[in-house]
């Protein structure tokens, strides 16, 4: 059944309004329909509230809306049966019915949201380059983590589709690109960078499947300040700072006991902050002390099992472990993860935003890892969860590193609580 006929449309208005009931009663039914028989002159059959069964001496049965609008009577072919059963010709007289209460003609209604349908249908099928755009987001969303497919449309919706979004992808000249991107990198050329990559991205997305010539996309040159900006390292904790660190975070008078604990989880595992603050109890063995982070929540896509030091463990069960749900939970929304700019803010508030950003203490333990002589190269980099090239190698190194990252991470968590004893110390003399 065609989505734009007038008994669809009388259908879907009837379930879009929840028109399941009657204020008369119903005179026929299914094997009445059935057993109708044509006469020698018209015959009609009553169902109530103004819906008949027409039967012509030819034998084709017709449904009927009968009504009147304006001061004048009207009818309105509903369908013929038994391709519109009773049931379904009930539905869309209903529907009818609503509509004339309201002074609205029900084939004017039908003929005009088809109309309506029609040409949103074709737009939707020209290739405009918020279609395109969309179908390149379907296509490479799969690879992605969650927060980057939510950051790219969210740029994308921000700063390119109200400027070429509605026009057909194969009428954006370059010069049009050019205007667009520099006048965005005036304000914010890391933006602007982003933006122009998902731009050619998209075009190259078009290209392959032949709908424009060539891509017009401008040269990364034309981002003048963009260009200007190099990429700085994250800022880095000092290690001799590292007790002064945890110290502050233990004693800090005012800070939410979850927010503490987070922060502790990630310096002892190295994970990055949305790991940490997204973690949810069921990927946790506290028995066995492992965590498993699923493939979906980690930035190069492969499940990370982190060997929990004896501090985590003892940290975590202090939280009073549950069977499911956030281990850090929002405090507003309870049933969702702690937001990712807690730990962030954290740093501000108490200091530390100068010597470093929170993603730098995974910078620090590296260093003190390979600087230490004791750790492979490669444990150090499972640890950290970079990603590795050959699949097949990397899962190989997981398996054959799980002694020697127990003994990383647990070495690392007994030199933080030399640091912490350290700086207590110092403190206290």
């Amino acid at each position: 059944m065609s989505a734009h006929t007038p008994l669809t449309i009388l259908l879907e208005l009837s379930e879009e309004n929840r028109l399941t009931s009657d204020d008369f009663t119903r005179a026929l039914n299914a094997a009445k329909v059935r057993a109708t028989k044509p006469g020698t002159a018209p015959t009609k059959f009553a169902d109530g509230g103004g819906l008949t069964l027409y039967i012509p001496p030819t034998g084709a049965k017709v449904w009927r809306y009968r009504y009147r609008l304006g001061g004048k009577e009207q009818i309105l072919t509903v369908g013929a049966y038994p391709d519109v059963s009773l049931e379904h010709a009930r539905i869309a007289h209903r529907a009818a019915r609503w509509l004339v209460a309201r002074g609205i003609h029900p084939l004017s209604y039908a003929e005009h949201e088809a109309r309506r349908r029609a040409a949103e249908a074709q737009a939707f099928d020209k290739h405009t380059f918020q279609v395109i755009a969309e179908k390149w987001q379907q296509a490479t969303a799969a690879n992605l983590a969650p927060r980057t497919v939510e950051h790219r449309r969210a740029m994308l919706d921000k700063h390119v589709m109200p400027t070429i979004g509605a026009r057909s992808i194969g009428s954006i000249a370059r010069k049009e690109l050019h205007a667009m991107l520099t006048e965005l990198d005036q304000v914010s050329p890391v933006t602007a960078r982003h933006c122009r990559g998902y731009i050619r991205q998209i075009f190259e997305y078009a290209e392959d499947a032949e709908l424009v010539d060539a891509n017009p996309t401008p040269r990364a040159r034309v981002l003048v300040n963009a260009t200007k900006r190099s990429e700085q390292p994250r800022k880095a904790l000092p290690l001799n700072r590292l007790g002064e660190f945890l110290k502050t975070l233990d004693d800090a008078p005012g800070t939410d006991p979850t927010t503490k604990a987070a922060l502790r989880l990630l310096v002892l595992t190295w994970c990055r902050t949305s790991e940490v603050t997204g973690a949810h109890w069921e990927e946790f063995d506290l028995e066995t002390g492992t965590w498993v982070i699923p493939a979906e929540r980690m930035k190069g896509r492969e499940a990370h099992r982190v060997f929990l030091s004896r501090q985590a463990v003892a940290l975590l069960r202090g939280l009073r472990a549950k069977a499911a749900g956030p281990v850090f939970p929002n405090r507003r929304h309870p049933s969702q993860p702690m937001h990712r700019m807690t730990l962030t803010n954290w740093r501000k508030r108490w200091g530390f935003a100068d010597v470093m950003e929170v993603h730098g203490l995974r910078a620090m333990a590296s260093t003190w890892a390979n600087e230490s002589g004791r750790y492979r190269p490669d444990v150090i980099e499972v640890a950290l969860a970079h990603k590795e090239g050959d699949r097949v190698r990397a899962a190989y190194n997981r398996a054959r590193f799980g002694d020697e990252l127990r003994a990383l991470w647990q070495d690392w968590a007994d030199l933080c609580d030399e640091k912490v004893a350290a700086a207590r110390s110092c403190n206290a003399t």
